[in-house]
């Protein structure tokens, strides 16, 4: 690497060629002071306020836009340099209203820490300052204060360079310039508008939730992971008196960088809702009854005692992995596999070769040469995974899409497909067969697909096919993310094989994008039925060993049943006790009527939750829990890098932590777990599944792909002559937690069907009319939205608001009719 020597201030250092002087004088220790420039976007040079002098250049540099030069003397803070800084802050100062002591930037101010150490004592200008209103909503969450800006434009290039959004825009010239919300933010809010907060250096742009609770004196801050969805981005939590107030980025490179999605930023209000369980509940007489943790515990111990080994487990993406595993080893102790953290997904492939996950960390995307995302909305799903994914295509890496729906993300992607529901595997099929003919390979099984009748039972066009294949058939090393879009569709393990038969073409790495929280960790952990912790085959001789010498007894061998087997032996009265851990199944399990059945079978169901969801009102035993922010230990996310997590705030009395109630069952059923501090559990789980260390990736399956050409068999039931329902759940009302968090529901925003413009003209379906969905045992009534969103036949149906529950929509191929109320010619009329 070619390098330069400069010296700063008299200190000479060596950095490599293309680093700006900033940089240089950071890796001295020297700080030089700073308001537009951010080191995770390019630099502008707007504010000046790095000015510095270097010898024989006449006039003063900004540091954040120079190169470091060979040779070059540079001086930081000559009395020119310091005068210069003086001169800029006055202007600044000029209509910059003293609102230090109410404002929530006061005490991390860089404008305030600027102006004490360099700034003038007194203000020449005597006349009055400019006032603009106050407090102006942007949105749910963001307040604008427009008297405090100063034009640094971090906001608006963050929307710009990192997230792609465009949120926030200059509008105006001159001094009538100001930052606002441009029309395309206001129909599709921003998913990381609480970014330009965290970057804003002054209080203009400022949280609508945060507003006015604490100083940042008075928060106490604790290391954390957000759970939300399954990226894991680092967090600060920030409490004062006892209250999670705030939750700021942590810098993690491997993971978020220093971003945060609003869900991960504003996601914190449920651990301080009022609805919080406080104390267990267990049925008699039909009617759920306050109870004591002993009776509540004795009832449980009781029903597992009674069934065992007909006994299983749902859940694991709020759990730590020590609770996971804890679980785990407990349901096997009484003799059963029964056990899945996918407790909202009826696919359930096998664990050791198609493990949920991000094989090879998310780094991986940083050197891909080309992203194929396979019904993977990285947006609502993972979205800080999409902001390093639009990095890695800014530089070049090429981009495709197959989905049953538009992606946001499409304006990045070079080749893009929206295929009709289920025919994912139709279009990848397709695409193999195109990529081997373009190299030259030979065919093998794919011989036997039709690329035009692939493309037409998918809807997608032959000759747009084809450039792709051209494109892909070149691209190296290649990542192909498989998301909740294909794998809940009708046919998730025809379009796991075509993907495969792809990647055997061109090499790479499968993702397969699923799973919230610490859902893929839980796996790791042993919260699967058909392998042993750490994803061991369960009838590995030295796993078993492992286990028995930590354990004092042999796992079972046979594989026990996913939480869609549970569900079908539950209903036939073939599981006794199903305990599900911050999960709910009944609202989230995608086929309400297999649930209903299911609870009719059981003798009891238990739950542990943090408020009363629709499974806890069903349980037979309710057992109040604490939420993560109040607990300690480790979670892992989509690559199953475990990470440590403390508490923020102590919780509710007469909650307990997930881990404490399983030893006390297991105490009481007479598999006594003696752990003294959730470190002991994970360093036995070190021992149990080794290679499973703090901050490091765990290797999860990367099998050998294999070509296997399979035919369609869809059959997609409910209503003939009816509308595909294309099920999609918004990024700010993914569950119970995020829907008692302030901002986030205003959000999201009421619910709309988004119907075909096709389909809206033969219904009489006018844009923003009320429609009524019917299924066959009811209907629902809708806002509608005509836009081409979707194939002609399919109406996407946003699933996870209170009236649209995923259990009553989820179903694959589900079929419904859409019913205008109000005839289109009607409305404006």
């Amino acid at each position: 690497m070619s390098t330069v020597t400069l010296t700063i201030d008299g200190r000479t250092v060596t950095v490599p060629k293309g680093t700006t002087v900033y940089h240089a004088a950071a890796r001295l220790g020297i700080e030089i002071p700073i308001f537009c420039y951010h080191d995770r976007m390019p630099p502008l040079g707007a504010c000046r306020m790095c000015f510095v002098q270097v010898e024989k250049m006449p006039r003063l540099q900004t540091a954040c836009t120079l190169e470091a030069q060979e040779g070059m003397v540079v001086w930081t803070e000559t009395p020119t340099v310091v005068e210069a800084r003086r001169g800029i802050l006055e202007f600044l100062l000029i209509n910059h209203p003293l609102d230090c002591p109410i404002c929530d930037k006061g005490g991390e101010c860089p404008l305030q820490d600027n102006t004490f150490k360099y700034g003038p004592g007194a203000s020449r200008f005597v006349e009055p300052k400019r006032h603009f209103p106050k407090a102006v909503p942007l949105s749910p969450v963001l307040t604008l204060d427009r008297e405090r800006c100063i034009l640094c434009w971090r906001c608006t290039r963050f929307g710009e360079i990192v997230a792609g959004d465009h949120a926030l825009k200059g509008h105006d010239r001159g001094y009538r310039t100001h930052i606002d919300t441009p029309p395309v933010t206001q129909e599709r809010p921003s998913k990381f508008i609480g970014n330009t907060i965290a970057i804003c250096p002054v209080g203009a742009l400022t949280s609508g939730v945060y507003r006015f609770r604490a100083r940042p004196w008075d928060n106490r801050p604790a290391p954390h992971v957000c759970t939300h969805c399954g990226v894991g981005c680092a967090t600060w939590v920030d409490a004062r008196g006892g209250e999670v107030v705030r939750v700021r980025a942590r810098e993690a490179p491997a993971v978020n960088d220093v971003w945060l999605c609003d869900v991960g930023f504003f996601g914190y209000d449920y651990t301080n809702h009022p609805d919080r369980l406080r104390t267990p509940y267990v049925r008699e007489g039909g009617l759920l009854r306050e109870a004591t943790w002993e009776e509540a515990l004795a009832a449980v111990a009781a029903a597992l005692r009674e069934a065992a080994p007909r006994v299983g487990a749902l859940g694991g993406e709020r759990l730590t992995l020590e609770e996971s595993y804890l679980l785990s080893k407990l349901c096997r102790s009484l003799g059963s596999n029964h056990l899945d953290s996918r407790a909202d997904s009826r696919f359930a492939p096998d664990s050791r070769r198609y493990a949920w996950g991000a094989p090879g960390g998310f780094s991986t995307v940083d050197g891909a040469g080309a992203l194929v995302l396979v019904g993977c909305d990285l947006t609502e799903e993972y979205p800080v995974l999409w902001l390093r994914a639009k990095r890695a295509l800014d530089r070049g890496t090429v981009g495709f899409a197959i989905a049953p729906k538009r992606l946001e993300v499409e304006p990045y992607l070079a080749h893009s497909f929206v295929a009709a529901y289920g025919a994912e595997a139709d279009v990848l099929y397709a695409l193999a067969r195109a990529v081997a003919e373009t190299r030259g390979e030979g065919l093998g099984p794919l011989a036997d697909v039709d690329i035009q009748a692939a493309c037409a039972a998918a809807g997608v066009e032959e000759a747009a096919l084809r450039r792709a294949a051209s494109s892909l058939a070149s691209a190296s090393p290649v990542l192909f993310a498989v998301g909740r879009l294909s794998l809940d569709g009708p046919e998730p393990d025809r379009v796991l094989a075509a993907v495969e038969a792809l990647q055997s073409l061109c090499g790479g790495t499968l993702w397969l994008l699923r799973g919230k929280g610490s859902a893929v960790g839980a796996s790791v952990a042993g919260m699967v039925p058909d392998a042993l912790p750490g994803l061991a085959s369960l009838q590995d001789p030295a796993a078993q060993a492992r286990l028995e010498a930590l354990w004092g007894f042999r796992p079972p061998s046979e594989p026990g049943l996913s939480a869609a087997g549970m569900l079908a032996a539950a209903s036939r009265g073939e599981l006794g006790v199903l305990y599900v851990a911050g999960a709910d199944p009944a609202r989230d399990f995608p086929d309400g009527e297999l649930w209903k059945r299911a609870r009719a079978g059981l003798r009891c169901l238990v739950v542990t939750e943090l408020f009363w969801t629709e499974t806890a009102r069903q349980a037979d035993v309710v057992l109040p829990a604490l939420s993560l922010f109040e607990r300690e230990g480790t979670v892992a996310n989509l690559e199953a890098r475990p990470q440590r997590v403390r508490p923020a705030r102590p919780g509710p009395a007469g909650a307990r932590a997930d881990g404490d109630v399983i030893q006390s069952l297991a105490q009481l059923v007479d598999r006594p777990m003696a752990y003294p501090s959730t470190d002991a559990v994970w360093e036995e789980m070190r021992r149990a599944v080794p290679g499973l260390e703090l901050d490091v990736p765990y290797p999860l399956p990367r099998p050998k792909p294999r070509v296997d050409v399979r035919p369609s068999h869809d059959g997609a039931g409910g209503l003939a002559d009816a509308l595909v329902v294309v099920a999609a759940a918004p990024l700010f009302r993914q569950g119970a937690m995020a829907s008692r968090c302030r901002g986030l529901p205003e959000l999201s925003g009421s619910p709309a069907v988004v119907v075909h413009p096709q389909d809206a003209a033969r219904l009489g379906v006018a844009d923003g009319a009320e429609v009524e969905l019917q299924v066959d045992d009811g209907a629902v009534r809708l806002r509608a939205r005509v836009a081409d969103q979707a194939q002609p036949g399919h109406v996407l149906v946003p699933v996870g608001f209170p009236e649209i529950p995923r259990a009553a929509f989820g179903a694959p191929g589900l079929r419904v009719r859409l019913r205008a109320l109000v005839p289109s010619r009607e409305v404006g009329s």
